[in-house]
């Protein structure tokens, strides 16, 4: 659920902040009424910061072991309607928590029941929405290709592993780095020499040459009938942005005259400026636009006609 990275980060956090209330305590013990009065509110919140991390820690040490659980038979469409029969959970606990936002006596615990109960409020979404983006999944078999974009993080593992399960195609993966995860056996590593001609394109011309690189490296491995997934495309292309949409256009067209039936998938993180997804659009059939960092809430939108 949360990365290595941000496991360390939140285990030193908790001793960055049980370090910061023994000093609080130290004072506390020798400051007269007006100091602890002073104090008392920081400790107090010191104590919650510390409890927190120690419950992001528990928490997925404990959801370690929940995964260990045998997996069940029931489907993910019956999932969903059993959880809705009991959404009134969900809206109890949302209007509880606005209840201590209100009656909260700082603005720190304020804010901490407010995101709580905006929390609740978007599982209530989610599993209002969930069957709607299951479904609009299978939309995409009606094309040959798509693009899923995202802010970074997010996890389209998942959304690769539902359009693999929908479509039934081998899946051959195109990692720009060693290090990113991947649901499928078949990778295709991009060599480190690559990116140095990448970082050299500088017209149309040399776009186009590094897209038919590309395209021969991905066609010696690859089968007709599979489905390949570059991911990141981000980091695939020019760093011009005007040579973007020249590099995918070579890129995908190139395949198609290699393969008479190649399900093409880019994986896109967005920028701010929206550089790197948009200017693909025209190239593909759907874009999946994952709106979570765990890939929960996404809509499909068909773009080519």
């Amino acid at each position: 659920m949360i990365s290595s990275k941000l496991k360390e980060s939140v285990i030193r956090a908790e001793y960055i902040e049980q370090v910061a209330l023994n000093s609080l305590l130290e004072f506390y013990r020798i400051t007269n009424r007006e100091g602890r009065d002073y104090l008392e509110v920081e400790i107090f919140e010191t104590m919650i910061h510390r409890e927190i991390m120690k419950a992001i820690r528990r928490a997925e040490d404990e959801l370690e072991e929940i995964r260990k659980l045998p997996e069940g038979n029931l489907s993910f469409r019956d999932l969903i309607e059993s959880l809705k029969a009991r959404s009134d959970i969900e809206k109890t606990a949302e209007i509880l928590y606005q209840e201590q936002s209100s009656a909260a006596p700082t603005p720190f615990l304020r804010g901490l029941f407010e995101l709580i109960a905006q929390n609740e409020k978007l599982h209530s979404d989610t599993l209002n929405y969930a069957l709607t983006a299951r479904n609009s999944i299978a939309e995409l078999s009606k094309g040959s290709s798509c693009l899923i974009e995202g802010s970074s993080g997010s996890n389209f593992l998942r959304i690769l592993e539902l359009i693999t399960k929908d479509l039934k195609r081998k899946m051959f993966m195109v990692k720009t780095r060693e290090d990113l995860p991947s649901v499928s056996d078949n990778e295709i590593l991009i060599i480190p020499s690559y990116f140095i001609d990448r970082d050299n394109a500088k017209n149309r011309r040399d776009a186009v040459a590094l897209a038919t690189r590309l395209a021969v490296e991905v066609s010696e491995k690859v089968e007709d009938g599979s489905m390949v997934v570059f991911y990141y495309a981000n980091e695939l292309c020019p760093s011009h942005e005007e040579l973007v949409y020249d590099f995918w256009d070579s890129l995908i067209n190139t395949l198609r005259r290699n393969f008479k039936d190649l399900y093409v998938v880019l994986v896109c993180t967005t920028m701010l400026d929206g550089s790197g997804c948009v200017r693909v659009y025209p190239l593909v059939d759907y874009v999946v636009d994952v709106q979570d960092v765990y890939g929960l809430m996404y809509r499909v939108k068909k773009v080519s006609p």
